[in-house]
């Protein structure tokens, strides 16, 4: 497989000046953390070349192979994944980004979105369609990360359910949710939904709950970490590590789970 490459730089220092700076010169700060690394490393990069290195069909769980200069002209290459983007909540303008590095050969935890296809015949003859995710929690391969994940609802009726159990996973991409788990449902036409279809809503706030654990990463998460410290505890290869926050209150948070 194919990575998309993109340059980022070493960089001293921490705080609200430092990132201002850095803005201020077209870059912004970020953070490299992961497996095999003591301590998190700082480092700044252009928000417009990681838009584009995103750009792919994989969208934000692209493989991304670093270059890391550092001040003294030594360049470095690991693979990584953007564990988490903070955005401007008015401008959108990129503010901060975290990377993690990511193995080859090691599974990763990734959210894939869930495509319906087709129209069931419960709906053509006036039911409706439940969809409870809009994304999947995998865990795969880096090179297998699929870009999405389709579901054929056409021969659903009234009543039907399409369970985890049922998707058509690709070879070696596993779901990270349990195979009786509904996901897709045609419920009969009521004015208000019924209370079977609110225990659905409910499964899947509680999924997005166990979906926090499955975001793009490989390897130790420094859970409360800062850069400098060592990471923390890491849950079984797959979770990863909480984001560096470049100085106190320096930058708006905009975030979502994954």
């Amino acid at each position: 497989m194919e990575y998309q490459k993109l340059s980022v730089d070493v960089r001293n220092g921490r705080g609200k000046g430092v990132a201002s700076k850095l803005r201020a010169g077209g870059r912004v700060p970020a953070v490299l953390y992961g497996r095999g690394m003591a301590s998190a490393l700082s480092l700044s990069v252009d928000p417009k070349e990681l838009k584009q290195a995103l750009s792919t069909s994989r969208g934000a769980n692209s493989v991304l192979s670093l270059e890391i200069r550092d001040p003294a002209g030594a360049a470095s290459e690991v693979l990584a994944m953007v564990q988490d983007r903070q955005v401007h909540p008015l401008s959108a303008e990129l503010l901060h980004a975290d990377f993690i590095t990511v193995d080859a050969a090691r599974p990763v935890d990734v959210r894939v979105p869930l495509i319906v296809t087709g129209r069931s015949i419960g709906v053509q003859a006036g039911g409706r369609l439940l969809s409870v995710y809009r994304d999947l929690p995998v865990r795969c391969l880096p090179a297998a990360i699929p870009v999405s994940i389709a579901v054929d609802v056409s021969a659903l009726g009234i009543g039907a359910t399409v369970k985890v159990g049922d998707l058509p996973l690709p070879e070696g991409v596993r779901a990270m949710l349990e195979p009786t788990r509904t996901v897709i449902a045609v419920v009969a036409p009521e004015a208000e939904p019924k209370a079977e279809e609110a225990a659905l809503v409910e499964g899947e706030a509680a999924a997005a709950v166990e979906g926090a654990e499955a975001k793009p990463a490989e390897g130790a998460k420094p859970t409360g970490a800062k850069p400098g410290e060592a990471p923390g505890k890491q849950p079984a290869e797959t979770k990863p590590g909480a984001k560096e926050k470049p100085g106190a209150k320096e930058k708006p948070k905009d975030k979502g789970a994954k």
